[in-house]
C-alpha cells in the first residue's frame, strides 16, 4: 500500500513539474494551432506568461492574419490580452476563464460592407464549428481536441481599440476610427460551447461594432469630391460600394 501511495505522489509531482515548465509553451502552441484551424488564417503569438498557481497572466503579441484574397498586413493585432483563468478547470471538460481584457487592439477593416476580411473570418469560424459545406467526417478530423473541450468565459472587455479602413471608395485616403468599448458576459454559460463557437461569438460582437464605426467615419468624408479632385474615374466596383454606403443612411 505504501508503494502505491508513494507511486501516486511521484506521478503527481511529475505532472506538476511538467505543467510548471510547459504551461506557457502549451498555451502558445494551442493559440497558434487552434486559432489557425478555426479561422483558416495564420495566427501567431509572441509570448504567453500565465501563472500555473494563480491562473492570471497575459498573452503578448497576438496577430491574426487575413483570409486569402485580402492584401492588408493583418486583420487583428493585439499587443496584450490579460487573462484570468480558473487553473483547476484546465483538467476538466470545461475550461473556465473568469476574465479577458483586450486593451488597445488594432483592427484593419478591408473590403466592403457586403464582404470584408472580418466577415470572411467569421464565415471561416462558422464553417469550422458546423455551418460550412465540408462533410461530417472531415470536420470531425479537423476539429479534434479543440471541439472536445468546452469553454466558459465570465467576462470579456475590449477597450481602446482602433480600426484602420481600407476600401476602394477611399481612393487612397487614410481613415482610422475608434472602436467602441465592448463588454461581453457569460459566453458558454449553457455548457455546450466549444472554443470555435466562443471565438465566433466574440467575432460577431466585434463586427457588429466595427460596421457602424466605419460608417460614421466615412460619413465625415466628402468621398465624391475627393474622387473628382483626384481626377480618377469612379470604377464600377467603387461606385457600387459608394451606393451601398449611401443606402445604409437612406440617401
Amino acid at each position: 500500500m505504501k508503494r502505491i501511495i508513494l507511486g501516486g505522489i511521484i506521478i503527481v509531482i511529475i505532472i506538476a513539474v511538467f505543467l510548471l515548465n510547459n504551461i506557457n509553451p502549451i498555451v502558445k502552441k494551442g493559440v497558434e494551432t487552434g486559432g489557425s484551424k478555426v479561422l483558416s488564417v495564420p495566427v501567431t503569438l509572441n509570448n504567453s506568461d500565465i501563472s500555473i498557481f494563480s491562473g492570471s497572466g497575459a498573452l503578448a503579441g497576438l496577430t491574426i492574419g487575413n483570409p486569402s484574397g485580402f492584401k492588408t498586413e493583418y486583420a487583428f493585432q493585439l499587443k496584450q490580452v490579460q487573462v484570468d483563468l480558473d487553473v483547476k478547470s484546465v483538467t476538466s471538460d470545461t475550461i473556465h476563464i473568469k476574465n479577458v481584457l483586450i486593451d488597445a487592439p488594432s483592427i484593419i477593416f478591408e473590403g466592403g460592407f457586403g464582404k470584408s476580411n472580418l466577415s470572411q473570418l467569421l464565415a471561416n469560424a462558422k464553417a469550422f464549428s458546423g455551418g460550412g459545406t465540408k462533410d461530417t467526417e472531415t470536420k470531425s478530423e479537423e476539429k479534434g481536441d479543440s471541439q472536445q473541450k468546452k469553454i466558459l468565459i465570465d467576462h470579456v472587455t475590449i477597450a481602446n481599440g482602433s480600426i484602420s479602413v481600407s476600401m476602394n471608395m477611399l481612393q487612397g485616403q487614410q481613415l482610422t476610427v475608434p472602436l467602441p468599448t465592448l463588454e461581453l458576459s457569460d459566453i458558454g454559460k449553457k455548457g455546450d460551447t466549444n472554443a470555435a463557437e466562443a471565438l465566433e461569438e466574440i467575432l460577431t460582437a466585434i463586427i457588429q461594432a466595427v460596421i457602424p464605426a466605419v460608417q460614421a467615419g466615412l460619413g465625415t468624408l466628402d468621398i465624391e469630391k475627393t474622387l473628382q479632385e483626384s481626377g480618377q474615374a469612379v470604377q464600377e466596383g467603387v461606385q457600387k460600394e459608394l451606393d451601398t454606403f449611401k443606402g445604409l443612411f437612406g440617401q
